[in-house]
């Protein structure tokens, strides 16, 4: 279990999550030392607060995906369909316009295609 949080990728998002924590704490540390030096000492404090809020959401987002890649359902309840929500309709493609320009009928009729394909 722990092996698969040895990959490159997972790595990577250990190393980001540090650095990020890391930077954001030093940031907000600095923040709460130049609170004192200024009448402005109220919005630094808030800065400083903001700083160490933004790095626990860093801290929270490399949980979840720890969370979500022990725990494959979690994700997967979340994406199940949900009777509460409303149901989502693709319209469909109107036909293509009869047109005496060959080239826009043909471009009309290759819309006409890729809608029906599903493709955007």
């Amino acid at each position: 279990m722990l092996r698969a949080f040895l990959t490159p990728r997972w790595l990577g998002v250990h190393a980001l999550t540090v650095a990020a924590v890391l930077v954001l704490a030093r940031i907000g540390w600095w923040q709460w030392d130049k609170g004192g030096s200024d009448g402005r000492a109220w919005q630094h404090y808030g800065y400083a607060l903001q700083w160490w809020l933004f790095a626990g959401f860093a801290v929270f987002l490399w949980v979840k995906l720890v969370l979500d890649e022990l725990d494959p359902g979690r994700v997967e309840q979340r994406n199940a369909e949900d009777p509460t929500l409303p149901v989502v309709v693709q319209p469909s493609a109107p036909p293509p316009a009869e047109d005496d320009d060959d080239e826009l009928a043909a471009y009309n009729r290759h819309l006409a295609w890729l809608a029906e394909n599903g493709r955007p």
